[in-house]
């Protein structure tokens, strides 16, 4: 890694101090020891191997790809609902399709905001205890090697959010349709806890969405509930219209408007209703794979520098 990619991961733990509270828990959420973290901040950086330096930038969100973000109408979206939802202190549910385009502006939107008090997480196939421990780790809360209770577990997150309720915290849980039943119904409790003190976002894919409902109907253990603190609403997204394409394409190096359309036809296009004004709805040609849209540009940047 070069000087200034070390610089700027410095700098992420600076940042993320200010937000968790101390060096010790940046340390406890990048799973370092302290003395790591103190020898990066001092500049001792001659013993620390490329692989720490790594591993402490991922857990900080530290970034250092080449592709660039644009400001498409997915991404405007997603920042509207982030910023409403802390604002009011909303718990929101956005569920779309895989690729569509839900995790890059949500995550980008946390890596923006980490001095406002947003905290992000990607999930995996959790269970409650599994997710409580995860999201501990991410707060930097010290839960010690022993045995803790579930509950306690969750009361920790509860006191950390509870102590920052002046800068009215929002936690993204991305992917949230791969937790468990138990660890979705854990919401209900955070919410009851901090109602008015805190936001929250859960994203995934249409079948968070069927789940919650379907539990509503079956009349499964605190579905109704969960769906009710969420405000009974299922937000979805949009696509990438020509237009965003035109800015993805331009954002990464690729100007040529001929090729911008080419690009959109390539990804096979479907017509999407998009609500233009508080009483007009307007069918637009999008594509709903951002993921392929992403591979296709990519793959048009190598064969334009292959040319020369």
């Amino acid at each position: 890694m070069t000087n200034l990619q070390k610089s700027a991961i410095c700098v992420a733990i600076d940042t993320e101090k200010e937000r968790l509270g101390s060096y010790g828990q940046v340390a406890t959420k990048a799973d370092v020891s302290s003395a790591t973290i103190s020898q990066m901040r001092n500049r001792n950086w001659e013993l620390i191997k490329d692989e720490m330096w790594l591993k402490v930038g991922k857990a900080l969100g530290y970034n250092d790809t080449e592709w660039q973000i644009a400001e498409t109408i997915n991404y405007k979206k997603v920042t509207k609902i982030c910023n409403d939802a802390k604002a009011y202190n909303l718990f929101m549910i956005i569920t779309d399709k895989a690729g569509i385009g839900k995790s890059t502006p949500l995550k980008s939107y946390a890596q923006t905001n980490t001095d406002t008090g947003v905290f992000y997480i990607r999930c995996r196939e959790w269970a409650k205890r599994e997710f409580l421990t995860e999201l501990c780790t991410m707060l930097g809360i010290d839960i010690g090697k022993s045995y803790m209770h579930i509950d306690a577990l969750g009361m920790k997150v509860v006191e950390f959010f509870r102590k920052r309720s002046k800068t009215k915290p929002l936690l993204i849980v991305d992917e949230a349709s791969k937790l468990k039943d138990s660890a979705l119904r854990w919401f209900i409790h955070l919410y009851n806890e901090n109602e008015d003190e805190m936001s929250v976002i859960a994203s995934g894919t249409p079948d968070l969405e069927q789940r919650i409902t379907r539990g509503v109907k079956l009349k499964k253990l605190g579905f109704d509930e969960l769906e009710s603190r969420f405000g009974r609403a299922y937000i979805n997204l949009i696509g990438a219209t020509i237009d965003c394409v035109k800015k993805i394409c331009t954002a990464n190096g690729i100007t040529d408007s001929q090729t911008h359309k080419r690009i959109f036809d390539e990804l096979k296009p479907v017509y999407k209703e998009i609500q233009v004004s508080a009483d007009q709805v307007q069918n637009v040609k999008v594509v709903d794979d951002l993921r392929r849209l992403k591979r296709t540009v990519i793959r048009e940047k190598i064969k334009i520098q292959n040319t020369y």
